[in-house]
């Protein structure tokens, strides 16, 4: 069984560098050959060991591509990767900090849905993983082998409407809808805003932002995405009650490594230019701006291919 690491992009919120920094971190952590694909409505600046493919048509309304996270049902649907196939999604704003061989090992021992389960307020931490409720899925890592999966593309696309006026998210829906699935051991996927950052005062007297040197995956959901934390020293990041001042330095390291990785595969040096890290709200890919797809299959690793060099704009 292959591996294809897949991830998506449509609309302005994310931007091809995000994509990049997600590939270059799975280069350093993969320890076998792999697809990385790319579902995206607009493929111009990517690097190109990066595999793309249409969204697949979900019938969805304006709305649920604002909001919701709909299109990453597309994922599931049939023939998009070959059968039996393991395939891991990853959000573009999560951090790869280990090695994936762990989570596709175990999506080859249970041949079923595996996601992340929904992190429980910072109180319910006081107790056993076992004793805290279960909240549902968090759709931010997950696995499946393709061609098992199928039924939940044609569950959605048969009722989308009712389903969207019925459930606030994907992840929401996929709780209900996946009935053999299970959830990655506890620490393989950490949340920042839960492990990382804590309340007003109390960051105020305990600044340092911590690195969960552990996980294999650091996911940001909600505030801050990665990125933002990168700004001048004495600027604030994240919510209102949940922030940190300054620059964190692993994360900004992490960065400069997805630089050097993909300039080394250049061959060349590592360009930076001006870039806006926030960029406008979500929209709907336009039909004409839909890419096709790679007509090549070969695997990704760090030697196979050469990539585009990345543009970056660290602070």
């Amino acid at each position: 069984m292959l591996v294809t690491i897949v991830c998506m992009k449509w609309g302005t919120a994310f931007t091809a560098s995000h994509v990049n920094a997600l590939y270059a971190g799975v280069l350093r952590n993969m320890e076998e050959p792999f697809d990385f694909v790319c579902l995206t409505d607009d493929r111009r600046g990517l690097a190109s060991g990066i595999l793309t493919r249409h969204i697949p048509n979900l019938g969805l309304p304006e709305q649920a591509w604002r909001r919701g996270c709909w299109p990453k049902i597309g994922v599931f649907a049939p023939g998009l990767f070959p059968p039996g196939d393991v395939v891991l999604f990853l959000d573009l704003d999560v951090m790869i900090q280990r090695s994936l061989a762990p989570l596709i090992g175990l999506l080859r021992e249970r041949r079923h849905f595996v996601i992340q389960r929904e992190w429980n307020p910072d109180l319910w931490s006081l107790l056993p993983n076992n004793f805290r409720p279960d909240r549902g899925a968090q759709s931010s890592v997950f696995g499946f082998h393709a061609g098992d999966v199928d039924g939940i593309y044609h569950d959605f696309v048969s009722k989308a409407d009712a389903i969207i006026a019925q459930f606030k998210n994907d992840q929401s829906y996929l709780t209900q809808a996946v009935r053999q699935k299970s959830y990655w051991p506890t620490g393989f996927c950490v949340s920042f805003k839960r492990s990382c950052t804590k309340y007003f005062p109390i960051n105020l007297l305990l600044p340092r932002i911590r690195q969960p040197r552990n996980a294999k995956i650091i996911v940001f959901h909600g505030k801050p995405r990665p990125w933002d934390t990168m700004v001048e020293k004495g600027q604030r990041w994240g919510s209102k009650r949940r922030f940190g001042v300054g620059p964190v330095p692993w994360i900004k390291q992490y960065f400069n490594q997805a630089d050097a990785m993909l300039a080394s595969l250049t061959g060349g040096p590592d360009p930076v230019a001006p870039h806006a890290w926030r960029t406008s709200p979500i929209s709907a890919p336009k039909a004409a701006d839909n890419v096709e797809a790679d007509a090549h299959g070969s695997t990704a690793n760090a030697g196979s291919e050469r990539p585009s060099p990345p543009v970056y704009g660290h602070s």
